[in-house]
C-alpha cells in the first residue's frame, strides 16, 4: 500500500482546486498577488501559534495549479472564482493538520521528505518549465516556497502515519468491489481491469478518509475564514 499512500498528499492538494474545472464561473483580476487576511487556523486572532493564510497565498495556489495543467498563460491572467475558492479550502486543510501535527508533537520532516515535497510542487522536468516561470515571473522567494514545501511534508507524514494499512483491500473484496461498485471499467472483465481498479478504488478511499481527517479538525479546531470567494 505504499504506492497508494503516496496517492494521499496530491488526494489533499489536489482536492479543492481539481474540482474547479466544472464552475468557472467569476473571475479575480490579473497576474497581481493581492495581500489580506484569507483565513486563520488554530486561532481566531493572529499570534505565533496561529497560521495565517493571505489572499497571495491562496492567488498564488490558483495560479500554481493552473501552470501544472501547462498553460502560464492562463496562469497569469484572471482566476475563475470556483478555483480560488477551492484554493482556499486546500489551504485550509493543509493548515488543520499542520496544526494539530504541532499540537501532538510529531517529529518534523526528513530532508528527503522535504526533496519529494519540492519535486512534487516544482516537478523535475521539462513540464515543470511554467510553474518555475511563474515563481519568477511572481518574484515568489526561496523562503515563501520552503514554507509551502514543509507544511505540504508535514501534511504528508501525518496523513501516511494515521492512515497507513487503513486503505489495504484483501483481494478477495477487490474482485467482490469490481461486481458490486460503480466504476469507470464497466464493460472490461475484472482481468483487464484489476491494477486500475486497484488504484481508482484507492483513489476514492483516500479521498473519503482525507475528507473525513479535515472535516473532523474542523470541528475542534479554532479558525476563521476571511475571504468569500
Amino acid at each position: 500500500m505504499r504506492s497508494g499512500l503516496l496517492l494521499l498528499v496530491c488526494v489533499l492538494l489536489g482536492w479543492g482546486s481539481g474540482q474547479a474545472r466544472a464552475a468557472d464561473t467569476g473571475e479575480s483580476e490579473g497576474a497581481q498577488r493581492l495581500d489580506g487576511l484569507a483565513a486563520l487556523v488554530g486561532g481566531l486572532t493572529p499570534g505565533p501559534q496561529v497560521i495565517a493564510i493571505l489572499r497571495s497565498d491562496v492567488e498564488l495556489r490558483a495560479r500554481l495549479w493552473l501552470a501544472r495543467e501547462g498553460s502560464l498563460e492562463r496562469a497569469l491572467g484572471p482566476l475563475p472564482a470556483a478555483l480560488l475558492h477551492a484554493s482556499l479550502q486546500e489551504l485550509v486543510g493543509e493548515a488543520l493538520i499542520a496544526v494539530e501535527a504541532g499540537r501532538l508533537s510529531l517529529s518534523g520532516p526528513s530532508g528527503q521528505a522535504l526533496a519529494i515535497e519540492r519535486r512534487r510542487m516544482l516537478g523535475s522536468d521539462a513540464a515543470a518549465a511554467p510553474t518555475r516561470a511563474l515563481l519568477r515571473v511572481l518574484a515568489v522567494d526561496e523562503r515563501e516556497l520552503s514554507g509551502w514545501v514543509e507544511r505540504r511534508a508535514i501534511v504528508s507524514g501525518f496523513l501516511q502515519a494515521n492512515l497507513e494499512g487503513t486503505l489495504d483491500i484483501a483481494p478477495a473484496e477487490l474482485e467482490r468491489l469490481f461486481g458490486t461498485e460503480s466504476h469507470p471499467f464497466q464493460g472490461l472483465s475484472f482481468a483487464e481491469a484489476r491494477e486500475r481498479f486497484a488504484a481508482w478504488l484507492t483513489q476514492q478511499r483516500t479521498q473519503q478518509a482525507v475528507a473525513r481527517w479535515v472535516q473532523s479538525l474542523m470541528q475542534r479546531t479554532p479558525h476563521r475564514i476571511h475571504a468569500d470567494y
